[in-house]
């Protein structure tokens, strides 16, 4: 089932929205800098999957 279609039906800890802020603030907007293997969240790592499989570009999103 596409990521889209799917919804996260648990609590999302404090500690994950720190790490989110701190992904947004380390990781440059085309995700160059993205480290895979590094330790973030789960659904961190699941919304770069989707962003790239489906194409999008954060970088392009931010300059229009």
């Amino acid at each position: 089932m596409p990521l889209e279609q799917t919804r996260h039906n648990k609590a999302i800890s404090r500690d994950t929205w720190s790490q989110l802020l701190e992904f947004f603030n380390k990781v440059d907007t085309g995700l160059e800098n993205y480290d895979a293997e590094g330790a973030w969240p789960y659904l961190i790592d699941e919304f770069v999957e989707y962003l790239n499989e489906n194409g999008i570009n954060h970088s392009k999103m931010v300059a229009e």
